[in-house]
């Protein structure tokens, strides 16, 4: 089930749809359907070319980022506990001599400087392995590794270890904090995730406070003629903001947010 929901998503975010859109031009010319074809095309080409353009991409994403700007640790107010969502770490796979830092590895480092700041006494690593992963370990051990290593005590560390998605994320949370009889908890994810995050723990009964960072729109100035040539990392910032904004939108119509 969560391999066939992630193939269903992965299809009808920018790339991938725009690669579907084009085979089915390809398939409607072969059958002289020539006005459908062109149609298709057009469409393929429109959908990768407007996912492309910075202007596009950062309005979508500063949409997301807007409600939950990076947060200051030293301006935070303090919990029982610092949850940090997994999605951090690329594996210790080899030819790597042990993970490496991914994109929104900020989230793990923003963690240590709350807990440094006496922000809370434990610090809640959430990443279990997706079935197919080639992960040897789970991810929040992997997290737990680096936490220790940016001075946050083993002791103080509690990896939950048995989440693949968000929404799993927070039921974890509500069976692992609940059992300590923990319900506040200061949130760590990504400012583009934060929304979905926040919404999932609160449909568990946990009471987040928002503790964002990793914002991918910043500094963002007039646009110029740049903002309208196609870079490959505006597809990228596009298809992680589609991501989100269909996630939260299933979320919501299963409950789960």
């Amino acid at each position: 089930m969560l391999f066939a929901s992630k193939v269903a998503t992965a299809l009808v975010l920018p790339l991938n749809l725009s690669i579907l859109l084009g085979f089915v031009a390809l398939v409607l010319a072969r059958q002289k359907r020539g006005l459908l074809a062109a149609v298709c095309g057009l469409l393929a080409l429109g959908v990768l070319v407007g996912a492309s353009l910075p202007i596009a991409s950062d309005a979508l994403v500063a949409r997301l980022e807007r409600e939950y700007p990076p947060a200051d640790p030293a301006e935070s107010p303090e919990a029982p506990a610092i949850v940090v969502l997994g999605g951090t770490l690329q594996p210790g796979l080899a030819p790597r001599k042990g993970p490496e830092l991914a994109d929104s590895s900020d989230r793990l480092l923003h963690a240590a400087r709350l807990f440094r700041a006496g922000k809370a006494p434990l610090v809640v690593a959430s990443g279990g392995r997706f079935p197919w992963s080639r992960r040897e370990r789970s991810e929040a051990a992997e997290m737990a590794d680096l936490l220790a290593e940016w001075g946050v005590p083993r002791e103080a560390i509690l990896l939950e270890e048995r989440s693949a998605t968000t929404s799993e994320n927070a039921s974890e949370m509500a069976r692992l904090l609940g059992a300590r009889g923990v319900r506040r908890v200061l949130l760590v994810t990504s400012s583009l995730h934060m929304r979905r995050a926040i919404a999932s723990f609160r449909a568990q009964g946990l009471e987040p406070i928002p503790s964002p960072c990793d914002a991918l729109v910043a500094g963002r100035g007039p646009a110029t003629a740049l903002d309208w040539l196609p870079r490959p990392d505006a597809l990228d910032r596009t298809h992680r903001a589609m991501k989100e904004l269909l996630a939260l939108a299933v979320y919501r119509v299963t409950g789960r947010a």
